[in-house]
């Protein structure tokens, strides 16, 4: 009679999908508040999508201002160790200067990186060679010309590929120049330069008046040849018909 009656109980209900999602979800959002390190996460996680989706879609208004260094007149000189420390960038000008391998490089377009305030501003307006080579950002304060004949050759070969990294990116200024040494007058290279130039110009377009002259004389000649086939022409062909009248 028991068994009969047991067999007569309606079956236990199946939860839904629905259901369990639901009480899956309530059991993460239990554990996660359960436990103020996981609320610091979750909050830090949040903070840095925030940080994602705003920069991404974040359109810079129209009309603002940009800011866009001044370009400063090209500069051709040589340099003692106390002349460079004149431009670190806290100059009225701004320019910065530094010198790698007794070669000094106006780096003023990476004023973000060797200006005021940049992560390498300790290498402005000093010789950076030894810096670069060791990877130190202490400033070089020495008075004297670092010939940097300490170095090995692994830190040589260092300094060597910041070097050729400076030539291909910044503008060559001139030489850092050792005790005793004589700067440079560009003045004159520049002058050689642009009396090469004005050859090259005055070359240029003698070339091209000599070629049209000669040009000319060809044209005069073609038409000459053209004129005198066409007389031989029609002398040969008065003789050859007898139709025609003296």
């Amino acid at each position: 009679m028991d068994s009969k009656a047991g067999a007569d109980l309606p079956p236990s209900p199946v939860p839904s999908s629905d259901e369990e999602s639901s009480s899956f979800v309530a059991n993460i959002l239990r554990e996660i508040f359960s436990s103020p390190m996981n609320i610091a996460l979750l909050a830090i996680i949040c903070f840095l999508v925030y940080k994602i989706v705003r920069d991404r879609t974040e359109v810079p208004s129209v009309g603002a201002p940009k800011r866009t260094e001044p370009e400063l007149p090209k500069m051709r000189r040589d340099f003692t160790v106390n002349e460079l420390r004149q431009f670190d960038g806290n100059q009225p000008d701004g320019r910065v200067l530094v010198a790698v391998n007794g070669s000094v490089y106006d780096v003023s377009k990476g004023k973000r990186f060797y200006g005021p305030g940049g992560p390498y501003a300790t290498f402005a307006g000093r010789d950076a060679s030894r810096n670069l080579a060791t990877f130190s950002v202490v400033s070089n304060d020495k008075d004297d010309y670092d010939d940097l004949s300490d170095l090995s050759a692994v830190e040589m070969d260092s300094v060597r590929e910041w070097e050729m990294q400076f030539k291909e990116k910044y503008e060559l200024v001139g030489k850092l120049l050792r005790k005793g040494e004589q700067p440079t007058n560009y003045d004159d290279d520049e002058e050689e330069e642009t009396a090469a130039n004005s050859d090259e110009i005055v070359g240029a377009q003698t070339g091209n008046i000599t070629s049209e002259k000669n040009d000319s004389i060809r044209k005069r000649q073609i038409d000459k040849s053209k004129s005198k086939t066409g007389s031989e022409e029609g002398t040969q062909d008065l003789a050859a018909d007898p139709t025609t009248e003296n």
